[in-house]
């Protein structure tokens, strides 16, 4: 048997069959890689390679034909919008209607006590007088009150009143009778303010000032008292009266004023702290369709500074009446507040125990 040797010394032996089978196996990769052409083909028939910031993104062809194509530029654009509601603001009225003047009716006032107040016989002792107003004092001159109030100073100063025998007896009138009633109260005449430091008036020396009777006084300007007197009126107002009478509205003019110092609490024009508390009590009552009334006994003349900073313009500017003192003149006080503003003065100016111009008055 022939061979061929190698260089070992070996003979190789080649068989029958072996060409046949290396063709055999050529074919077959020959028809494997046709096979792969082809279902390649295929594939990139049937898809389209999208390349992302993620990678590649694959669209089977026909699966998107259901959807609608996506607008060309130059499809027309339809807006459809539901309707504009527009709302114009009113214009300010350059010339506001100004607000009605109350009308004020004269009143024959007569004063009666809290014992008559709280034992039934009040209504008896007007009617009696002549009268068609009530006028009892509230809060006296030491400070105390005739009443119950829900003041926080009114408890920590004791001020309250041992029960609310007055203030249903005021209720039981106004809802009762037609008089007029009126709540009289001592304002900035206050010992027990004056005495807890509550805007009091000092002397130069820096002591709390005291008038001929001994009397200390608060300060218009100071914001505690003016709260303190406000809250009290606001009560009297809801008990039922129909007018507050302010009794000592300003600052003192009799005693030693010249050694008063001058502060917050006492500037040197006093009708500003004076006109601005006047201004807010008047404004907070009249929301409850109650008038502001103020007691004065001082002598005023055109253009003169008063002691009190009751002047005539802060009294016509925000009080509803103005009550006199047997020493005031009230024809003066009626040219001046005419002057001031006030249209008829016969009702507004209530003068002591004669009438004046068939006028109001009290006793």
């Amino acid at each position: 048997m022939g061979g061929h040797k190698n260089h070992y010394g070996y003979h190789e032996y080649r068989g029958r069959g072996g060409r046949g089978r290396g063709r055999t196996v050529l074919l077959f990769i020959i028809a494997l890689l046709l096979l792969l052409l082809a279902a390649g083909a295929a594939f990139y028939a049937m898809v389209d390679l999208e390349y992302t910031d993620t990678g590649v993104k694959i669209n089977w062809r026909g699966s998107q034909a259901s959807q609608s194509p996506p607008p060309i530029a130059s499809d027309p654009l339809e807006i459809v919008t539901g309707p504009v509601d527009v709302t114009v603001e009113p214009t300010e009225d350059v010339n506001p209607t100004p607000t009605p003047e109350p009308e004020y009716q004269p009143i024959a006032a007569v004063t009666v006590t809290t014992d008559q107040l709280r034992g039934g016989s009040a209504a008896q002792a007007v009617a009696a007088a002549g009268g068609n107003a009530l006028v009892v004092e509230m809060k006296n001159v030491n400070g105390y009150l005739a009443w119950q109030s829900q003041a926080s100073l009114a408890a920590t100063m004791g001020t309250n009143a041992a029960d609310n025998l007055a203030a249903q007896a005021v209720q039981t009138l106004a809802q009762t009778t037609d008089l007029y009633l009126v709540a009289k109260i001592q304002c900035f005449r206050d010992p027990l303010l004056a005495t807890n430091r509550i805007g009091s008036l000092m002397t130069r020396g820096g002591n709390v000032w005291h008038d001929l009777q001994g009397m200390g006084w608060s300060s218009p300007a100071n914001q505690q008292a003016a709260d303190y007197l406000s809250t009290l009126c606001l009560e009297l107002a809801d008990m039922g009266f129909d007018e507050i009478l302010l009794d000592q509205a300003g600052y003192p003019n009799f005693g030693e004023v010249n050694v008063l110092a001058t502060s917050d609490n006492r500037p040197e024009d006093l009708t500003i702290p004076v006109s601005a508390f006047l201004e807010r009590l008047s404004g907070e009552l009249a929301q409850r369709g109650v008038c502001l009334g103020v007691l004065t006994d001082e002598t005023l003349l055109p253009g003169d500074a008063v002691l009190t900073g009751l002047t005539s313009d802060v009294l016509a500017g925000h009080v509803g009446r103005v009550w006199l003192s047997g020493s005031a003149d009230a024809q003066q006080y009626s040219s001046l507040l005419t002057a001031a503003g006030w249209g008829d003065t016969a009702p507004r100016v209530v003068s002591k125990n004669a009438p004046f111009g068939g006028g109001s008055w009290y006793r």
